[in-house]
């Protein structure tokens, strides 16, 4: 949809067009809204990659398991089978005397070493 010009407005407020004009006028407001609410989804958008970025930078794949880094300090382990799957970082936890790993994800039932 094209936007009404703002000299076109004018022009039909100086013929006596009122009625026209505020009809062109509507149609701006309901162009302004519409690009207001692309313009905040899109910063949402924006804002998600972001922390995604982030995210990715401040993990690492080390010995077969993920961990993150946080004020400079590592956090987890995080199951790789989870996180690469469906990006969520699910917590490892340690397991003592076990045949198939030292790490066990609850959610996936893997073992890492």
């Amino acid at each position: 949809m094209a936007l009404p010009k703002y000299k076109d407005i004018i022009d039909l407020i100086k013929k006596g067009s009122t009625l026209e004009a505020q009809e062109k006028i509507l149609e701006l407001r309901e162009s302004a809204i519409e690009l207001q609410e692309d313009n905040l989804s899109l910063r949402e958008e924006v804002n998600k990659l972001k922390a995604i970025i982030s995210k990715t930078e401040s993990l690492s794949f080390e010995n077969g398991i993920y961990w993150l880094e946080k004020n400079k300090q590592k956090e987890g382990p995080f199951c790789p089978t989870c996180y690469d799957n469906s990006s969520k970082e699910i917590r490892l936890h340690s397991v003592v005397d076990n045949p198939f790993g030292n790490w066990e994800c609850k959610v996936c039932s893997g073992y890492f070493e």
